[in-house]
């Protein structure tokens, strides 16, 4: 058996969330990320999202946080194989992957804004008429 290798269930979800625990100390975009996701939520339910819009948000959410971790990993596993020094391949390999987080990011401010926009327009029309 490998010193990796977890004995069961609950063993496992504990180091996943340990993982999900570690992105959250390392990184503040992550984070940033987080309080976003949980402020969207709050508005969502507000709005009155059906179980499809919000379905739609929340696999947005999953998305973005799912890149943002998957970049976390990238670039620890760079930096303990390059120690800490600069390379070329070691920079293509981390600009690759932000630019992954990046258009994850881009595709869900589009997705937010196709679901948040028509429901705030029609409650300003409603308010001011």
């Amino acid at each position: 058996m490998s010193k990796y290798k977890a004995s069961g269930v609950f063993e496992s979800m504990g180091f996943a969330l340990n993982g999900i625990l570690v992105t959250l100390k390392s990184q503040l975009n992550f984070r940033v990320e987080v309080l976003i996701a949980f402020m969207g939520f709050w508005l969502a339910l507000y709005l009155r999202f059906t179980y499809v819009e919000l379905a739609i948000f929340v696999f947005t959410v999953a998305l973005m946080l799912f890149a943002e971790m998957m970049n976390t990993v990238i670039e620890f596993v760079i930096d303990a194989y390059f120690g800490n020094k600069y390379s070329v391949l070691a920079k293509m390999g981390k600009d690759i992957c932000a630019g992954a987080v990046y258009l994850t990011s881009f595709l869900s401010v589009i997705i937010g804004f196709l679901l948040f926009a028509p429901k705030i327009y029609s409650i300003l029309v409603f308010k001011f008429r």
